[in-house]
C-alpha cells in the first residue's frame, strides 16, 4: 500500500513538473513568436530597388540625383546581391559614380559633357559591334600596357597616343604624381624620355591588380581625326620645313628611305631632301613601318576592349581636359597647358588639310582612308568629303 502511494505521489510530481515546463516554454516562445511574426511581416514588404544608372535620364537635360550611389537603408531585409561585374564596369556606372563623389554641380557644363559622352560611346559601340564586338581585356599585350599610365591617388588610367596632346597630358600627370610643380617645368624631350621612370604604367602592376585597376579606375583616352594626325606627324618629323629640333634625324633615317623607294632616280648624295606629303602617304598606304606617331589609334588603346569612362577628342581638347580634371578632383592643383607648350603644326586647319590631301589622287586617298578606317569609325570622325557619296 505504501509502495502504491509512493508511486502515485511520484507520478503526480512528474506530471506537475511537465505542466510547469510546458507553461514556461509557452511563455518564452510567445514573445519570440510575436517578434518573429513582426519580422516576417516587415520582410514581406516590397524591398526598395537600388538606385539604377539610366543614362537616358541625363540625355534630355533632366537634373541628376545629388548622389545616385548613396547607401540605401535596407530595413527588415538583406541587401540585394551586387550588380554583375560587367555592369559595374560600364562607362555609365563609373562616370556617374565619379560625378556623385565629385564637386561637379548639376549645370549646363555637366549636362553638355554627359550628352557628348553618350553620343561618342554610342558611335564607339556601334562600330565595335560591326567589327565583331568586344573581347576580354585580361590579356593585354605589353605594347598596349605601355600606353596606359596609372595614377593611384586620383584613381585614373590615361591611354596616351602620340600626336594627340600626349606630351601635354604627361606634363599634367607629372604634377599630379608630385614630380613637377608646374606643367612647364620640364622640356618636351625630358618629359617623353623620362616619364616612364617617374610614373607608373599598367604593365608594372601584378595581373590581378591590373584587372582591379581596369575595372574600378576612371579611364580616358584622346583621339584625333586620323588624317589631321597623319599630317601632323609628317609636318613635325619629315617635312623639309619642319621646325622640330630633331627633325633632321627623322629625315635622315626615314625620309631618305621613302624618297629612295617612292621617287624614281632620287639619290641622297646628289639630290636635296624635299620629301612630299603624297610620297609619305604612299609609304603609309603600302604598309611599310608603322611608327607610333602615325600608327592606328585603335590598336594603341583598344577602345573595343577597354570600356573608357571618357572618350576625349583632340578637337575639343581644352573642354574635355577641363571636365576630366574636375571629375577626378585635380582641377585645384593643375590646369591643362596651352597648345603653345607642344609642337604645333597647324595640321588641324581645314585649309592646311585640304591643300595637302588634294595632292593625292582619288585612288591614293581611298587607299589611305582604308588604312585608318577603323579609327574614323570607332572615334566618330566623318570621312573626307571627296570620299562621300
Amino acid at each position: 500500500m505504501a509502495t502504491k502511494s509512493y508511486l502515485g505521489i511520484t507520478l503526480f510530481i512528474l506530471l506537475l513538473i511537465s505542466l510547469i515546463h510546458v507553461y514556461q516554454r509557452t511563455d518564452l516562445d510567445g514573445p519570440s513568436s510575436r517578434r518573429s511574426h513582426k519580422y516576417t511581416s516587415t520582410s514581406q514588404k516590397a524591398v526598395p530597388e537600388p538606385v539604377g544608372v539610366d543614362f537616358d535620364e541625363f540625355s534630355d537635360g533632366s537634373s541628376l540625383d545629388p548622389n545616385p550611389f548613396r547607401e540605401k537603408q535596407w530595413e527588415g531585409a538583406e541587401k540585394p546581391a551586387p550588380k554583375p561585374t560587367w555592369e559595374n564596369s560600364s562607362y555609365e556606372y563609373h562616370l556617374l559614380k565619379r560625378i556623385a563623389n565629385s564637386d561637379l554641380p548639376d549645370d549646363v557644363f555637366l549636362q553638355g559633357h554627359l550628352r557628348r559622352q553618350e553620343q561618342r560611346h554610342a558611335r564607339r559601340d556601334a562600330a565595335c559591334a560591326s567589327m565583331g564586338g568586344r573581347s576580354s581585356a585580361r590579356d593585354l599585350k605589353s605594347s598596349v600596357m605601355q600606353n596606359l599610365w596609372v595614377n593611384d591617388k586620383y584613381r585614373f588610367v590615361y591611354c596616351s597616343i602620340p600626336k594627340v596632346a600626349c606630351t601635354s597630358w604627361k606634363s599634367v600627370l607629372l604634377v599630379l604624381a608630385g614630380v613637377a610643380d608646374t606643367t612647364d617645368q620640364f622640356p618636351q624631350k625630358i618629359i617623353n624620355s623620362r616619364s616612364s621612370m617617374w610614373m607608373k604604367q599598367l604593365w608594372q602592376y601584378p595581373p590581378d591588380e591590373r584587372q582591379h585597376i581596369l575595372e574600378t579606375y576612371t579611364k580616358f583616352v584622346f583621339s584625333r581625326d586620323p588624317f589631321s594626325r597623319l599630317l601632323s606627324a609628317f609636318q613635325n618629323k619629315l617635312s623639309p620645313n619642319s621646325s622640330f629640333i630633331r627633325a633632321s634625324r627623322w629625315q635622315d633615317m626615314l625620309g631618305t628611305k621613302i624618297l629612295h623607294e617612292f621617287r624614281d632616280g632620287w639619290r641622297r648624295k646628289k639630290d636635296k631632301y624635299d620629301l612630299k606629303f603624297s610620297e609619305f602617304a604612299q609609304f603609309v598606304s603600302s604598309g611599310h613601318g608603322f611608327n607610333k606617331h602615325w600608327n592606328i589609334q585603335a590598336s594603341m588603346c583598344l577602345p573595343c576592349d577597354l570600356d573608357y569612362t571618357i572618350l576625349g577628342h583632340f578637337e575639343t581638347l581644352d573642354e574635355d581636359a577641363d571636365f576630366i580634371l574636375r571629375l577626378v578632383g585635380a582641377d585645384g592643383l593643375v590646369s591643362f597647358p596651352s597648345s603653345n607648350y607642344s609642337s604645333p603644326t597647324n595640321s588641324s586647319s581645314q585649309q592646311v588639310l585640304t591643300s595637302h590631301y588634294n595632292t593625292l589622287s582619288s585612288m591614293e586617298l581611298r587607299d589611305l582612308y582604308e588604312v585608318y578606317q577603323k579609327d574614323f569609325e570607332l572615334f566618330g570622325y566623318p570621312p573626307p568629303d571627296r570620299l562621300k557619296g
